[in-house]
C-alpha cells in the first residue's frame, strides 16, 4: 500500500511539496494459480468501437495456444451491407472445406503453415471448376439460405502472439479505482490482435491441392524444385534462427492443440461480477489487516542516482554491442578529423585554419 501525491501550484509556497490529495494503493499478487489476465490490444480498431454485443460485434469464441503464446478470436462480419457476396461465398466454401479436412484449426503460423494439412479431393481440375461455378451460382441465387447454412464467410479472425517476458520488458498492471483507493493487478500476457487472412490461405491451399493432381504440372514443378533456406529474426536484434530451428518451432506450434474459451460480453452481469471479484482487494482483507498493521507498505531501495543508472542501463546484449561498436567508430573518425585539421593548419595564419564538419562530431 502506498500514497499518491497531487501537487497544486496555487497553494501557499510555505510548503515546497504540498499534498493536495492522498490515495491508498493496493497491489494484488495475481488472480489465482490456474487463471491469467490477458490484455488484448486492437491497434487497427477504433477505441470507441468495442467488440461487444452493443456494437453487434461480440466475438464468437476465443482460443489460445499457451506454450506458443498465440491467441485468436473470431468476430462477426456484416454479410448484408458493403459486402462482396461472390467472394464471400468463395471464401466461405474454402474455409468450410479446409475445416472439414483438417478437423478445424487455423492456417498460417498458428496452423504450422499447412504442414500435413488437407489431402486433395478425388475430382479432376476441369470438372471441379465447372461444379464450383454451378454451385456458386446456386448459392448466390439463394443467398439468405446460404447465410443460414454458414456457406458464406461471416466471420473475421483476429490473432496475435504474446509479448515475450524478458528482463528488459516492463511489467504492465491493470489499475481500477474505488473511492480513494487504487487497486493494481499485474497483467500476465500482452497481445496485439490483428486481422488474420485464414480465408485466403484456405483458398490458396485448395487451389494448390487441385494443381497437384495434374500430372504434367506436377512433373514440371518437380524439375524446378529447389531447396529454400528459411530464416526468421528473433526478438533480439541481430540474431537469426536457422532453418532447422524454424522448422522445429512450426512443428511444435502445429502439434499444440488450441484451448477454447467462452467469450463473455463486457456489459454482461457475469463480466461485472468477475471484474469486482478479480481486480479488487477484498474489503474484509483490507479491514482485517489495517488495524493489525499487517498491510505491507511499499518502499524503494533506490537512491536518486542509483535509480537513474538502473533505468538508463542497456541490458540487451545485442544493442549494447552495437552501441560500443558505434562509439569506437565515432572516436576513430574524431581522431582522423583532428589529424587532418592539424596537417591543414598553417602556423601563425589563423584565417586559413578550419575543421571539416562531420555528422559524427559532437
Amino acid at each position: 500500500m502506498g500514497d499518491i501525491r497531487m501537487i497544486d501550484a496555487d497553494l501557499e509556497l510555505t510548503d515546497p511539496d504540498p499534498i493536495r490529495a492522498s490515495y491508498d494503493v493496493y497491489i494484488r499478487p495475481g488472480i489465482s494459480g490456474d487463471r491469467q489476465i490477458y490484455v488484448l490490444q486492437f491497434p487497427n480498431r477504433d477505441a470507441k468501437q468495442h467488440y461487444s454485443q452493443e456494437n453487434e460485434s461480440k466475438p464468437f469464441n476465443l482460443r489460445i495456444k499457451p506454450e506458443a503464446g498465440m491467441v485468436e478470436i473470431d468476430v462477426p462480419v456484416d454479410v448484408w451491407r458493403n459486402y462482396d457476396r461472390e467472394k464471400g461465398i468463395t471464401w466461405g466454401d474454402s474455409v468450410k472445406k479446409s475445416s472439414m479436412t483438417k478437423g478445424g484449426g487455423s492456417h498460417g503460423m498458428p496452423g504450422g503453415f499447412g504442414i500435413g494439412g488437407a489431402q486433395p479431393t478425388g475430382r479432376g481440375r476441369g470438372r471441379g471448376e465447372v461444379e464450383d461455378e454451378l454451385s456458386q451460382e446456386k448459392l448466390i441465387a439463394d443467398y439468405a439460405g446460404s447465410v443460414q447454412r454458414d456457406q458464406v464467410l461471416n466471420k473475421q479472425t483476429l490473432g496475435g502472439q504474446c509479448v515475450p517476458k524478458e528482463d528488459t520488458n516492463p511489467q504492465y498492471m491493470i489499475g481500477v479505482w474505488r473511492d480513494n483507493q487504487l487497486h493494481l493487478t499485474p497483467a500476465d500476457q500482452i497481445v496485439q490482435m490483428r486481422p488474420q487472412f485464414h480465408h485466403i490461405d484456405a483458398q490458396a491451399e485448395l487451389e494448390h491441392q487441385l494443381r497437384a493432381r495434374e500430372p504434367a504440372a506436377a512433373s514440371s514443378r518437380s524439375l524446378e524444385a529447389r531447396a529454400v533456406h528459411m530464416t526468421v529474426k528473433s526478438s533480439t536484434d541481430g540474431e537469426e534462427d536457422t532453418g532447422e530451428n524454424m522448422t522445429e518451432k512450426i512443428i511444435a506450434v502445429q502439434q499444440e492443440r488450441w484451448t477454447h474459451h467462452r467469450y463473455i460480453d463486457e456489459d454482461s452481469e457475469d463480466a461485472w461480477e468477475k471484474f469486482h471479484e478479480n481486480l479488487f482487494v477484498a474489503d474484509e482483507v483490507i479491514e482485517t489487516q489495517r488495524p493489525t498493521g499487517q498491510t505491507q507498505h511499499l518502499s524503494s531501495g533506490f537512491q536518486d542516482e542509483s535509480l537513474l543508472d538502473t533505468i538508463s542501463l542497456t541490458r540487451d546484449a545485442a544493442k549494447l554491442s552495437r552501441k560500443k561498436a558505434g562509439s569506437a567508430v565515432k572516436e576513430k573518425i574524431k581522431g582522423k578529423e583532428k589529424e587532418k585539421s592539424k596537417e591543414g593548419t598553417v602556423e601563425g595564419d589563423e584565417s586559413d585554419s578550419s575543421i571539416i564538419g562531420s555528422p559524427y562530431l559532437d
